[in-house]
């Protein structure tokens, strides 16, 4: 069994990852998202989804699941936009 901390940590981590996606996408994409790929725009809704189930769950697996497929949506969200020009 878990402690409410380390619960709390992993809660903490998956928030900072949602902003990082969240981040990203804003610098990148304007609102609202005419122009944006549809994968993009997928992996917005999901971390939103995401964003919306964490403060009910109290369960460390949920969250290292969460946690996971956060990370697995940020990597993706940098792998398909294109590089700016210079």
């Amino acid at each position: 069994m878990h402690s409410a901390y380390e619960v709390a940590f992993k809660y903490e981590i998956s928030n900072e990852i949602i902003a990082s996606i969240k981040g990203f996408i804003s610098r990148n994409y304007s609102y609202p998202f005419t122009n944006t790929p549809q994968e993009v725009i997928a992996i917005n809704d999901e971390t939103n989804k995401i964003y919306q189930k964490l403060p009910l769950e109290n369960d460390y697996d949920k969250n290292v699941e969460y946690q996971n497929r956060l990370i697995e949506l940020l990597k993706r969200v940098k792998e398909i936009t294109p590089k700016p020009h210079k």
